[in-house]
């Protein structure tokens, strides 16, 4: 029996997982990651403890087990970079977090110089500092460590996949569903942009050589890394969304919800994103994605204010009543797709004195699902026939928001029964040889949420109230105002 050690390295915890040869699940272990704020929109985390995490968390897996894996796969967060010194290994900052918003100005400096359009002809993306570029900048520009080594060709950058491939068996290589999440990978000719490089002042020779998503990673006393994929798109294989217009969504700190685009090189609609899926002998697939920017951070922060214990809670209280007139947008970290309004913040609109802990708690349930909704929405006005959706994650574990979800989108939910499929898709792209089709009998289990009512009223006041919150976050502080006299 051959065994596949998955790392699925996450925002808020590291996880080890160990497969058989026939996608059974046999062990797992994982450990919890610390979150740095230094200021108001920075998000660090601690490179060095990311990795020894993951050692603690992959020989752990492998005790429980009892076994020796011979393959291992990589899945991750993705936007997330760390830069480290190629003779010592040891990282010059923190991981600078795909949530944070330091080269926010940066991108609108770049945006009002008509870079936007390039932008999204090359990389599929928007000029938004969710995505790597406008980090590694900002390394540039204030860690003098940095702007020193690179004289020196001593400074390595990557994303997360990166800096694990580099510490596991010392190769300084990514795949194309990571490069892709940079804004500086061109996604029509598969390789680093060169102008972009420049237009963000960052050296070729500093960044990863690309290779295929199932490539040789290079060996490490775990076994041969055989596999890598950005967390998102794993889950869209793990998801078996192999045709074109099949659809997952992911809930996680964020919620993320990828269409399978296949080999088309068509620009994205307004309001997503055009990314990588894979890459197979060559051959890419794409994807089209929209980002919800706080979906579990929304449950996070219900927690930090005392207004729920835990998810359990959560769904036992949304059950209780109606949100009753109350709309909350989610927008703690800025809105995603399709809006893309980075500055957005937080609303709730509609509370009387009436109303409870419960219906604000319901509320924050609805908007889980209304975001998403407001995704699959765009993704049918771009053309794709949306049949169903495919959706795992921790929030899809509250079956109240799968039926609000599939009553809002008019659209059948599936939950697969086996929950981390992130770290399946990775053991999925792992097995692969030559194509796709090769795992198609792999696919798990689920459980069908259908539509059972029409919330169509709600749903369009929800946009309503998203509207309020974006002229909100446009106001200026002297935009004057009439009164009632």
């Amino acid at each position: 029996m051959e065994y596949f050690l998955i790392v699925d390295e996450g925002t808020t915890s590291t996880r080890a997982m160990i497969f058989d040869e026939n996608g059974n699940f046999v062990s797992s272990s994982s450990r919890p990651l610390k979150t740095i704020y230094p200021g108001s929109g920075w998000v660090e985390q601690n490179a060095e403890e990311i990795f020894s995490k993951t050692v603690e968390a992959i020989e752990d897996a492998i005790d429980q087990c009892g076994c020796t894996p011979s393959i291992v796969g990589i899945t991750n967060q993705r936007e997330t970079v760390v830069a480290w010194d190629s003779r010592s290994g040891i990282p010059f900052y923190n991981a600078v977090v795909w949530r944070d918003k330091r080269g926010q100005s940066m991108c609108e400096r770049l945006r009002s110089n008509g870079y936007e359009p390039v932008v999204r002809a090359k990389t599929g993306l928007l000029l938004d500092s969710y995505f790597s570029a406008s980090k590694i900048s900002w390394l540039i520009e204030n860690i003098s460590e940095i702007s020193e080594g690179l004289k020196k060709s001593r400074v390595k950058f990557g994303t997360i996949d990166t800096y694990l491939v580099w510490k596991l068996t010392g190769r300084h290589l990514t795949e194309p569903s990571n490069a892709s999440r940079t804004m500086l990978f061109n996604i029509n000719e598969m390789k680093w942009d060169e102008d972009l490089l420049n237009v963000f002042g960052i050296p070729l020779d500093s960044m990863p050589d690309i290779i295929d998503s199932n490539g040789d990673f290079g060996n490490s006393k775990y076994g041969k890394v055989s596999s890598v994929l950005g967390d998102q798109q794993s889950s869209l294989l793990g998801n078996m969304c192999v045709k074109v217009g099949d659809v997952k969504c992911t809930y996680g700190t964020g919620a993320f919800i990828l269409a399978n685009a296949g080999n088309s090189k068509n620009p994205p609609s307004d309001g997503l994103l055009k990314t990588v899926a894979w890459s197979i002998k060559g051959k890419a697939v794409y994807a089209l994605e929209g980002s919800v920017l706080s979906s579990g951070e929304s449950i996070n922060w219900l927690k930090r204010i005392s207004l729920i214990k835990d998810e359990v809670e959560m769904e036992a209280l949304s059950n209780s009543v109606k949100s009753d007139g109350i709309y909350f947008i989610p927008a703690l970290d800025g809105l995603g797709s399709p809006r893309w309004q980075p500055n957005a913040r937080g609303l709730f609109v509609g509370i009387s004195s009436s109303h409870t802990r419960s219906n604000i708690v319901r509320a924050v349930l609805e908007s889980m699902a209304f975001s998403v909704s407001e995704v699959i929405d765009t993704f049918k006005k771009s053309g794709l026939d949306v049949s169903d959706i495919k959706v795992d994650g921790g929030g899809s574990k509250n079956s109240l928001l799968m039926q609000i979800l599939s009553n809002s989108t008019k659209t059948n939910v599936e939950r697969s029964k086996f929950q981390e499929m992130t770290s399946y898709g990775a053991f999925l792209m792992a097995k692969i040889k030559n194509e796709v089709e090769e795992i198609v009998n792999f696919k798990k289990d689920f459980e069908l949420f259908k539509p059972k009512e029409n919330i169509d009223k709600i749903y369009r006041k929800w946009k309503r109230a998203e509207e309020v919150s974006i002229n909100w976050a446009n106001l200026k502080e002297d935009d004057k105002y009439e009164t009632l006299s």
